[in-house]
């Protein structure tokens, strides 16, 4: 009997590819989205230094007006650069939305071919068995008429 070829592989390669290419551009949609939550939270983090430097020099006696002044106006622009990047965050949750349920179509669509592979695979096991039970009766017979 011949060897097992599934006639849809090319097919089911090409699902297999897009549904590749899609979680690569997930991927790369939730790496974006990923660094815009660092920088917020990176801003965070230098904000509290300076509140905490701050702090200490007024502790010590140590600070000056403009150094507080200097202070707030970091604190108010980093909370704006903060509010501008939660604003893209949300523009860019849509997008990442869309590009995940294509995946989960693609997803779909390749499972359903693959399901076809392995019902083909079984029925070509199937009747791979049953010619090869035949050949085994006739070698059986032959081996039992030759005695």
């Amino acid at each position: 009997m011949k060897k097992f070829q599934f006639r849809l592989q090319t097919l089911l390669d090409i699902r297999i590819s897009k549904e590749h290419a899609i979680k690569a551009e997930l991927a790369m949609l939730i790496a974006k989205q990923n660094e815009e939550i660092a920088m917020q939270e990176d801003y965070r983090k230098k904000v509290k230094e300076h509140y905490n430097k701050l702090s200490k020099k007024m502790r010590d006696g140590t600070f000056s007006y403009n150094e507080a002044l200097m202070c707030e106006r970091f604190a108010y622009n980093a909370q704006k650069a903060i509010d501008l990047s939660k604003k893209r965050v949300e523009q860019m949750q849509p997008e990442i939305d869309r590009v995940r349920q294509k995946l989960i179509q693609a997803s779909k669509e390749r499972k359903v071919v693959e399901r076809l592979k392995e019902k083909k695979y079984e029925e070509y096991m199937y009747q791979f068995n049953r010619e090869m039970g035949k050949e085994l009766d006739d070698l059986n017979q032959r081996i039992y008429n030759a005695m």
